[in-house]
This record gives structure tokens, C-alpha cells and sequence, in this order.
């Protein structure tokens, strides 16, 4: 996509060398970009730990710039009192849209214990239904993992929520029948867990791995989505405009929804997350701020010196 990208500017009389496309691994091509001492704005979109590195290596030069965007655990808060078809649907377009594979996919769906159960049943028969394949056929809802490594990190993540506790409720595992097998293709998996400390509540995995987790309170629900490391996008589904108030009051995100999936698709909004999901900022059409250098340049006209902000200009 980005090479056809290019393509189109240079069709569009873009003159040769304002934008440039290099091919290459991180430590082999983005990393001599990002430190050298002639680029001064980094713009990064990856994990946490690379962004950290880059972000540490910016710091030791004085004049370098760095916005950092660095995944989430994402999550959807659902309380009792919310229109059911449009909160599981949500759910679904959060968790398995582009196999998971967004940095604002959901993997923890926070559902109140009065719903629970029944949007448990109603998540997981969708889930089952979901057509994986072939990403170009209009009939498909997931593709596949981006490469073997990101199907091994998912596998991995399935069977780390089974070995704390994870009660299964859609087993998830490599597709391989027919044509699936020249992919790197996976089936949702789906599980449900207590809130806790467990490893697989708080690390990002980036594929179509979901947990559903319970709650009894509002201060709850809130508690459970601040309590990870992350703090990128979160979906509030409700009715009620005094919780989901609340909830946007006292929950850390950068990414924020009511009613809705979440897909991060909003180029004109900010999009950037807080804690290690990044720098904060800015929004994808304000990326030129970050790249653009500001400075102010005052004329005085006039054959005296008049000061602002009341500032005396008389000179003894």
C-alpha cells in the first residue's frame, strides 16, 4: 500500500526526493533512520518496546522530536442497561475486525453480571459464524495474521490464558484446510476470567484473542479498565449519559467511544493513547504539525519601540 501510495504522488507531479519510501527490516533500515542526527522528527508506529528504545535514543539528542504510537489493551465496557444487539455487534467489530490486528483492537470485553451471560452466548455465536479467509472476497470478515511470527505470538497468548485459568469458551487455533493452509490464518478464541493479575488481562496480543471479563459497579468496571500498563482506546456501552460521563471522567484513554466499536478510524480527531500506548498525540491530520518547524518573526515599522504586554520600551 505504501509503495502504491508513492506511486499516486509521483503521478501527481510530487517533485522527486520530498517523500521517499525505504524497504527494510527495523534494525536494518528503521533504526539507522531513526537515530540519525539529520532527521530531527520521528513518527513511530510499533511496540512498546521498540518505541521505548527510540524514544530513549531521541533524548541523548538535543534536537530530535519523537511521537510514539505503541499498541493498547483495549477494552469495552458494557453495562446492564445498554441496546444489546448494538453492544455485541460492537463488540465483534472491536476484537476481530482485521483479525485483531489494530492498535485499538479490543481484547477485553468488561461486561456487567447482569448481562453477562447472555451477551457471553450472544459473542461467541457471532464469533463462531465469522467467515475467515481470503481478505479480498467481499464475503470474508477476517483475513490472516500478518506473518507467521504474529500467528505464533497468538497461539502463544491461547494457551497462556488457559494455563491462568481461562474458563474457554470458543477454542481458537491455525486454520488449514483448503487454501487457509498457504496463509496464517486463525479462528477467534474467546475466554472468560475474573479480573486479575494474570499476564494475558494486561499484554497486548494483536489478533483475535478476547477475554470477557465481569463486573458488579461502575468504580468497578473503571478500576478494571486503569488497571493495565496500557491506555489507548476504550467503548462505553450504555444508555445511561451520568455513567458514561463518568466513565470518560475517570478512565485513562486517548481513543474514546460511546456505543460504538473500536476502530480508530477518525483521521481528523487526536489519536494517540496515554502510559505505554504512547505520546498522546497528535491526531493523523495534525501529523504535519509534528513535522513542521514553527517560529515567529516581528517587524516593528514604526520609528519607536513600543513593547507588548505593557512592558516600558523608555530607555535612560
Amino acid at each position: 500500500m505504501a509503495q502504491r501510495i508513492l506511486e499516486l504522488f509521483e503521478m501527481a507531479g510530487l517533485p522527486p526526493g520530498v517523500l521517499n519510501l525505504v524497504h527494510g527490516y527495523g534494525e536494518e533500515t528503521g533504526w539507522p533512520l531513526a537515530t540519525h542526527p539529520d532527521v530531527d522528527v520521528v513518527l513511530f508506529t510499533g511496540s512498546y518496546e521498540v518505541g521505548s528504545k527510540i524514544r530513549q535514543e531521541a533524548a541523548r539528542d538535543y534536537n530530535k522530536f519523537v511521537v510514539a504510537e505503541m499498541g493498547g489493551k483495549n477494552a469495552i465496557i458494557v453495562f446492564d442497561d445498554t441496546d444489546f444487539d448494538l453492544a455485541v455487534n460492537a463488540a465483534v467489530l472491536s476484537a476481530f475486525k482485521t483479525t485483531g490486528q489494530r492498535c485499538v483492537s479490543a481484547s477485553r470485553l468488561i461486561v456487567q453480571e447482569g448481562v453477562f451471560d447472555k451477551f457471553l452466548q450472544a459473542f461467541v455465536d457471532k464469533a463462531r459464524r465469522l467467515k475467515v479467509g481470503d481478505p479480498l472476497s467481499n464475503t470474508t470478515f477476517m483475513g490472516p495474521m500478518v506473518s507467521q511470527a504474529g500467528l505464533d505470538k497468538v497461539m502463544a497468548y491461547n494457551q497462556l490464558a488457559k494455563d491462568e485459568g481461562a474458563q474457554v469458551a470458543l477454542e481458537g487455533g491455525r486454520l488449514a484446510q483448503g487454501d487457509l493452509r498457504y496463509g496464517y490464518y486463525a479462528s477467534p478464541f474467546v475466554y472468560v476470567m475474573q479480573h486479575g493479575p494474570q499476564r494475558v488481562l494486561r499484554e497486548e496480543v494483536f489478533g483475535p484473542h478476547v477475554a470477557l471479563i465481569p463486573f458488579k459497579t461502575l468504580e468497578e468496571a473503571v478500576h478494571i479498565y486503569n488497571d493495565a500498563d496500557y491506555g489507548f482506546a476504550l467503548s462505553v456501552c450504555s444508555r445511561d449519559y451520568r455513567k458514561i460521563r463518568q466513565v470518560r471522567e475517570e478512565c485513562r484513554f486517548g481513543v474514546g467511544y460511546v456505543n460504538l466499536p473500536t476502530i480508530g478510524a477518525e483521521v481528523h480527531l487526536p489519536f494517540g493513547g496515554l502510559k505505554k500506548s504512547g505520546s498522546g498525540m497528535p491526531s493523523a491530520a495534525a501529523q504535519a504539525d509534528a513535522v513542521t518547524h514553527r517560529y515567529s518573526w516581528t517587524i516593528n515599522h514604526a520609528e519607536d519601540i513600543v513593547l507588548a504586554q505593557g512592558l516600558q520600551s523608555e530607555v535612560p
